[in-house]
């Protein structure tokens, strides 16, 4: 039932339309105070670290176990669990603790990870990656502490750097990165926030910082999560969409682009663009 009504709102137009209108606002009025008893809806339009999808309710998503004070905001924060653009989270993260491994047995020694949040991933497959160096970019420095707090129970603390600010002091070069020193480069929440300027200035910086050899990996919700209506009207969250096309756009000015591809994840709700540097790593020998 909620699909289709969330299928007839495109009638309204650009998001931007419904964002603050008095249809949202009749929305929230009649059914928010059922669908914010689920901790998770609730935290996302409440932003209580001043944004939707910050560490602690990615976290949740993750663990994917219902919460709530009463019987209705348990049922609402499973169903919510189980709707395609939080199964697509889910799907994401294996697909990059996939990568982390892939990289690692390539030869890949240094990662980075910008906008990491709490790095769940990373603190997962480190055991069996040991990488040499890791490095979090976040502006939440509540999210850099718990994911170096995880990661400093699996790996030696001094192999992980981290640095807090916007992304945008990165975009101006401004952040103590050094060009072609990591590995693997990935972002999976900052691009669906980016504009097209300021999405291809990251990458072009981003790129600069890979190693020949190395993989950058992009995240992007696109335009047909069918959550998409459901978050802007419940939630107050808005993303910026993009396609396939969009992605690999991100890639088209890159130079010694090897090879450029999208995973889509299986609800087709979001993207990975994976785009591969040219050149060869230095030779590195297997740890003891």
């Amino acid at each position: 039932m909620l699909r289709g009504i969330w299928e007839a709102s495109d009638a309204l137009g650009p998001s931007g339309l419904l964002r603050n209108s008095p249809a949202q606002r009749r929305f929230q009025e009649v059914l928010g105070t059922y669908f914010w008893q689920s901790p998770i809806i609730h935290r996302c339009f409440a932003k209580p670290r001043g944004y939707a999808g910050d560490f602690l309710m990615m976290d949740d998503v993750y663990k994917n176990v219902p919460k709530g004070e009463t019987t209705l905001g348990r049922w609402m924060d499973r169903w919510v669990l189980e709707q395609p653009g939080f199964v697509a989270v889910r799907n994401r993260r294996e697909k990059l603790k996939s990568l982390l491994h892939d990289e690692w047995n390539r030869g890949a020694r240094y990662v980075m990870n910008v906008a990491s949040g709490a790095a769940s991933e990373l603190s997962e497959v480190v055991p069996t990656t040991p990488f040499d160096g890791v490095t979090l970019l976040d502006q939440d420095q509540g999210a850099l502490y718990a994911a170096v707090t995880a990661l400093g129970k699996r790996m030696n603390p001094a192999h992980v750097r981290t640095w807090s600010g916007s992304v945008f002091t990165l975009i101006r070069g401004k952040a103590t990165l050094v060009p072609g020193d990591q590995d693997f480069i990935y972002s999976i929440g900052l691009y669906d926030y980016l504009s097209p300027r300021f999405a291809t200035a990251l990458t072009a910086r981003l790129w600069l910082n890979l190693a020949p050899g190395g993989l950058l990996a992009l995240g992007n919700f696109n335009g047909h999560d069918p959550m998409r209506r459901f978050i802007e009207a419940a939630m107050d969250w808005y993303l910026i969409y993009r396609d396939v096309p969009d992605m690999l756009g991100l890639a088209s000015g890159l130079p010694n682009v090897e090879d450029a591809e999208v995973w889509t994840d299986p609800t087709g709700c979001l993207h990975l663009l994976l785009v591969r540097k040219r050149g060869d790593r230095p030779s590195m020998e297997s740890p003891p």
